[in-house]
């Protein structure tokens, strides 16, 4: 676990150095995989799919790209010439829309502190499991860390069947 929350101390002040150095938004696309190991087949087959939906979504728009990958899984670093707001609300409809987007992770930074949806008038991530908001389900453990890691393994293993 710590060595998890090293590598998002270090993807989080890569962002502030691309910030500092672009002075553009930067976008960070990762899976929201649970669990110890982030770096299991299906954790890594999301992120191509999400890989490849972010460089083509965005692609007009890409100054700067860069992918990680560590104990917190692959992450995806964009610095992109276009308005935070935009960006993030793009992002949104990806994660709403696409069959893997509840377990996409996209986030936009411009310094610090993410753009939120809930500031662009977007509801909260929904869990997984359930219709409840995903940070009330994480905060009162209200699933099984296995469960929900076999919810989303299923989940990718049938987007990738029908490919």
């Amino acid at each position: 676990m710590i060595r998890i929350l090293e590598d998002r101390e270090k993807r989080f002040l890569k962002i502030l150095k691309l910030y500092e150095e672009y002075n553009l938004p930067v976008l960070c696309g990762k899976i929201n995989y649970p669990g110890d190991n982030k770096n299991t087949l299906e954790a890594n087959l999301a992120f191509n799919v999400l890989y490849s939906l972010l460089i083509k979504k965005f692609k007009k728009f890409i100054i700067h790209r860069e992918t990680d990958e560590g104990y917190d899984g692959k992450s995806l670093l964009l610095v992109l010439n276009m308005d935070k707001f935009e960006t993030k609300k793009l992002a949104v409809e990806i994660e709403e829309s696409h069959p893997l987007g509840r377990i996409f992770d996209i986030d936009i930074y411009e310094g610090e502190v993410p753009v939120s949806r809930i500031e662009l008038g977007f509801d909260e991530r929904k869990c997984v499991l359930c219709s409840k908001s995903a940070r009330e389900c994480s905060r009162e453990g209200m699933h099984k860390v296995e469960e929900v890691v076999r919810a989303i393994n299923l989940k990718i293993q049938n987007f990738i069947s029908k490919g």
